[in-house]
């Protein structure tokens, strides 16, 4: 593998590597790159692309970028599935009341309206019976609780389902069935050990025993698997599932969940097909929310599933606490009413924007006196001063791209802390979290590899960072590895053109285990502005060709790069919606610089 530390660059160049992040070129030979593009017919990077990421072969190559609905296994095999779909069947044939609760975030949320959606297409004249509830993020916390057993067979609920929580509940399911109602729980996350609620009927491909081969789904994904199954025999069925599919696929991109898997990638791409197709026959809810994030009109893209959709439905659970209003929005059929859910949410995105920058400022001007050598980062703020528990996530996200290790944030109120965290690639977080809990230092806790939550006393922060750090040490007895950025090839601005994007697109979805191919670029900056207070865009030039370029959320470092400044970027190109500045744009992962008055020295990678 060939690292640009290896190469005789300048030291003043190779210090100022703006992220931190070590940067290697795919250690990809051009003769099997150049017969990979011969035999397929791809453009030579999108061949070198695919080698890079470990397919060898044109039958491989083929069967990825190809992936339909076959990539989905028949759900049948997935323990207890054809007896949950026999309930919520029989439960219809009734009229019984079916009660679905969700999760407050994206995945949950879209899981619930993709499954009611359709139990109601099924409900005839008795609609009224399925309802819904999704828990207060402030008032009730994650997961499914008590109350709201209690309240469901009060309600007198036959069958309670629940989306994205439950798997860790088995006093909750035990209740249920104490209380004679029927549980279903469709969950994704890792269940803790092998032991999932034996109360219930539970859907979850990772639990032990299970023989569905497909373990990636997100819970809107396996939601959508048991909509299929309730719906068979419906004349609309089709109709009804693919309709539903730009839900499954703003769930499953939003829920970080991996895009290696062929049924991940069919329900991301069908969705995004069926997204930008016909759009007059969206609902009323769907073309609102399109139209507030700026996507009237507008091709909509992976990337825009998981920075303009998402963060609108997810805004709701973290400011208003519940994402009700999501449910409302998208299944009404007014208008006027969509126009205005969508307008809430906003609201409620930019109270999100506003209070995520200032705790990430924050925290940011915390990180240099961190101790150097600490594997992990854990902080925890009083929720009076701007720790918000809604925002954390993200914010912690934020944190492992600038830091390259896991961060875990937590707002305390009352004595108890509440907290989100995300990690790195190689280090699962979920599985951290159940090596260190013990029966004595969660409330609760769950989650997966990429991202969890937790509550516990406020007293157990300084035994949870003991913890996890000396399990962090196990993992990395010799430190943090570095982060790191595979650069695919070096590219001249003027090879950068629309033709060669259309090319790439091929290559997408791109997410989670499967990012778009990075280029390296190099140019001198001729004009740079600070956007919405937030993010840097920049203007390159090379052998008299510019190209706009954009680095999200890095709007400090315009006091760094300034007009006249020698620039090597690491990025991805993109298409530019705004006609005024082109066709094209460059969004940036990483750079070095060196100020102009040094004459750029000649750089053969």
């Amino acid at each position: 593998m060939i690292h640009l530390a290896d190469h005789p660059v300048d030291q003043l160049w190779q210090a100022s590597s703006l992220t931190g992040r070590r940067w290697s070129f795919a250690e990809v030979p051009d003769r099997k790159a150049r017969q990979m593009s011969r035999v397929t017919g791809l453009h030579p990077l999108a061949a070198r692309y695919l080698l890079q990421q470990g397919l060898t072969t044109p039958e491989a190559v083929w069967e990825f970028l190809t992936t339909d609905a076959t990539a989905l296994p028949p759900p049948d095999a997935m323990r207890h599935y054809p007896e949950a779909i026999r309930a919520l069947r029989e439960a219809l044939d009734r009229g019984d009341h079916i009660r679905i609760v969700g999760d407050y975030d994206c995945d949950g949320t879209l899981g619930l309206i993709t499954l009611r959606e359709s139990l109601l297409a099924l409900a005839g004249d008795r609609r009224n019976r399925i309802s819904w509830y999704i828990p207060d993020r402030d008032r009730e916390g994650y997961g499914l609780n008590r109350g709201i057993v209690e309240r469901a067979a009060a309600d007198g609920v036959k069958v309670l389902v629940s989306i994205d929580i439950g798997i860790t509940a088995h006093a909750e399911w035990q209740l249920v069935r104490d209380l004679g109602m029927t549980g279903i729980c469709i969950d994704h996350h890792t269940a803790l050990g092998s032991r999932v609620p034996e109360a219930a009927l539970v859907l979850c491909p990772k639990q032990a025993g299970d023989a569905y081969p497909e373990k990636h789904l997100a819970a809107c994904g396996l939601a959508w698997q048991v909509a299929a199954g309730v719906l068979d025999g419906c004349p609309a069925r089709e109709a009804l599932l693919t309709g539903l599919l730009p839900l499954v696929a703003i769930g499953t991109y939003a829920d970080l969940v991996t895009l290696r898997s062929p049924a991940n990638r069919f329900l991301v791409r069908r969705g995004l097909e069926v997204l930008n197709r016909g759009r007059d026959r969206h609902p009323p809810g769907l073309r609102a929310l399109l139209a507030s994030a700026g996507l009237d009109g507008q091709s909509v893209t992976d990337t825009d599933l998981g920075f303009r959709l998402a963060p609108r439905i997810n805004a709701a659970g973290r400011i208003a606490g519940t994402t009700g209003g999501v449910v409302e929005l998208l299944t009404t059929d007014d208008p006027e009413t969509a126009r205005r859910w969508a307008a809430q949410l906003e609201t409620w995105n930019e109270t999100r924007q506003d209070l995520q920058s200032r705790l990430l400022a924050h925290l940011t001007s915390r990180l240099a006196a961190l101790p150097a050598g600490q594997r992990l980062l854990v902080m925890v703020g009083d929720e009076a001063d701007g720790w918000h528990p809604g925002i954390l996530g993200i914010v912690a996200s934020r944190l492992v791209e600038l830091t390259g290790r896991p961060v875990l944030l937590g707002s305390q109120r009352d004595g108890r802390v509440r907290g989100s965290g995300r990690s790195v690639p190689g280090f699962d977080l979920i599985a951290a979290l159940q090596a260190v809990a013990g029966d004595d230092l969660f409330y609760r806790y769950g989650g997966h590899p990429a991202a969890v939550g937790f509550s516990l006393p406020a007293a157990h922060v300084g035994e949870l960072i003991t913890r996890l750090e000396a399990e962090a040490a196990r993992q990395w007895p010799a430190g943090v590895p570095q982060m790191s950025l595979t650069i695919l090839e070096e590219l001249p601005l003027a090879d950068l053109t629309p033709e060669l994007v259309r090319e790439l697109r091929c290559l997408g979805p791109h997410g989670m285990d499967w990012p778009a191919p990075r280029f390296l670029v190099r140019g001198r900056i001729r004009e740079t502005r600070i956007v919405q207070k937030r993010h840097l865009q920049l203007v390159l030039e090379q052998d008299n060709v510019q190209l706009q370029a954009w680095w999200w959320d890095q709007a400090p470092l315009g006091d760094t790069l300034r007009p006249g400044t020698d620039l090597v970027a690491v990025g991805t190109p993109e298409w530019q919606r705004r006609e005024a500045w082109g066709s094209l744009q460059f969004i940036i992962a990483d750079a070095r610089c060196r100020p102009v008055c040094f004459p750029p020295p000649a750089l053969d990678w």
